[in-house]
């Protein structure tokens, strides 16, 4: 049957242009989150996968079952990396990257636009083409796809992150600003990832994105986590007796406030050094900015302690471990509208919550009033360090925790309705 068909019977297709369903980053999660939405929904999918500069997959199916068969291949032959790759070169890399925009034409990307073409060239009716951002070159390819096929392709755009008014990310902003206008105003639909988001994109580039917050729905669905670690195994100077702050993930230069954080340990230890005593931070993952800041401030050795990238399973075991779970929001403006799927991560296990940086009215402060007991807005060295006194006193139980019945995943019935909404018009545009 040609592709796109959905006539007589047959299923409408939705096309998916990512390039982290073969890994464990979030924003893989998340494309599997959509993924088995629309298959329960009723639709054919067909991934388009990039890896890399060169790599493509290409993979279609009809069952929610055929998706999970394809996704747990792909993370077994997945190799454990962490999100963010450190090091000068890494950075050299990346600064070239941008301003020369190379991952708008890399030979993968050109060679998806050539077969989803091909695609559509021999079908008929319409296809919802799905372009998840980052990369921000999957989001171009779907809108050259729309203009070639305007009768044949439903253009979604899923901006999970900022590319032009990202702030941390370089190249020419003027231009780059111009090439994000063109591909959204092209789209047919936008999403995004947070209301400060949606906001943003609508002022710059006069669209009216959707907000679909990234449930992790990958751990409501694999249940109880054991939550027995061997921390010492972890690293030798974390000690089994005293209170450990966990945090898991990447700490990029220029996204948190890792100065204030590290100045507040130090003046823990400082002021209050028995206190001190009872507390010790762990960092899980790619997050040298970390160490290099507690060098720099002459931290002492062991009240912040480092683990290397781990498999995603063992992270879920840390963190179901953890005696508190640290969360770093977005260092800016309404925290720049960052919502991170570890935010739901830790929802979902019910540990105690320490935010620091989060603005008050922010999209995670105000998700954590909303589905948990409350939330915090420590933002100087200074409330930093009467937050973790405060947690070497009197414990935990003051601290932000989930709600006893987790109320997350209500936020998947906009993705459900989005998904039932676009099936509709793609058979009634079909029948036509």
């Amino acid at each position: 049957m040609s592709a796109g068909h959905v006539a007589d019977g047959a299923l409408p297709e939705v096309w998916f242009l990512t390039s982290e369903l073969e890994g464990e980053r979030a924003g893989g999660f998340r494309q599997e989150r959509w993924c088995r939405i629309f298959l329960r929904a009723g639709y054919r999918v067909r991934i388009f996968n990039l890896r890399g500069a060169f790599a493509r997959t290409e993979f279609a199916c009809d069952t929610v079952e055929q998706f999970d068969a394809f996704r747990s291949e792909s993370l077994t032959r997945a190799a454990p990396v962490s999100s963010l790759r450190e090091g000068p070169l890494s950075r050299i890399g990346r600064w070239v990257k941008h301003y020369a925009m190379a991952d708008l034409y890399l030979p993968n990307v050109l060679g998806l636009v050539t077969r989803a073409s091909a695609l559509l060239a021999t079908g008929h009716g319409k296809v919802l083409v799905m372009a998840s951002s980052p990369p921000f070159s999957l989001a171009l390819a779907g809108a050259r796809l729309k203009r070639r096929f305007p009768d044949r392709v439903h253009l979604a755009v899923d901006m999970r992150d900022a590319w032009a008014m990202h702030n941390a990310l370089g190249g020419f902003r003027v231009l780059k600003r111009a090439v994000e206008r063109h591909v959204l105003r092209r789209a047919d639909d936008v999403m995004t990832v947070s209301r400060w988001l949606a906001d943003e994109f609508g002022s710059a580039h006069g669209v009216r994105p959707l907000v679909m917050y990234n449930v992790a729905t990958h751990y409501l669905s694999e249940g109880a986590v054991d939550g027995s670690v061997d921390w010492s195994a972890l690293n030798p100077a974390i000690g089994a007796q005293r209170c450990k702050l966990v945090y898991t993930g990447s700490t990029p230069a220029g996204h948190y406030d890792i100065a204030s954080f590290v100045a507040a340990v130090a003046a823990l230890r400082r002021r209050w050094p028995r206190l001190a005593d009872r507390l010790q931070f762990v960092f899980v993952g790619a997050c040298s900015e970390v160490a290099a800041e507690a060098r720099r401030q002459g931290v002492v050795e062991g009240d912040i302690a480092f683990v290397a990238h781990l498999p995603h399973r063992v992270v879920r075991q840390v963190q179901a471990a953890a005696d508190v779970l640290l969360f770093f929001a977005h260092h800016g403006d309404g925290n720049k509208g960052v919502v991170s799927t570890k935010l739901f991560e830790y929802f979902s296990l019910g540990r105690p919550l320490l935010p620091l940086s989060l603005h008050r009215g922010s999209d995670v402060d105000e998700l954590m009033r909303r589905f948990c007991t409350g939330s915090l807005n420590a933002h100087s060295s200074e409330e930093m360090c009467e937050a973790f006194k405060s947690v070497a006193e009197r414990g935990t139980a003051h601290l932000p925790r989930r709600l006893p019945e987790d109320r997350t995943p209500e936020l998947l019935l906009d993705y459900e309705a989005y998904a039932l909404a676009a099936r509709k018009h793609l058979i009634a545009d079909a029948t036509r």
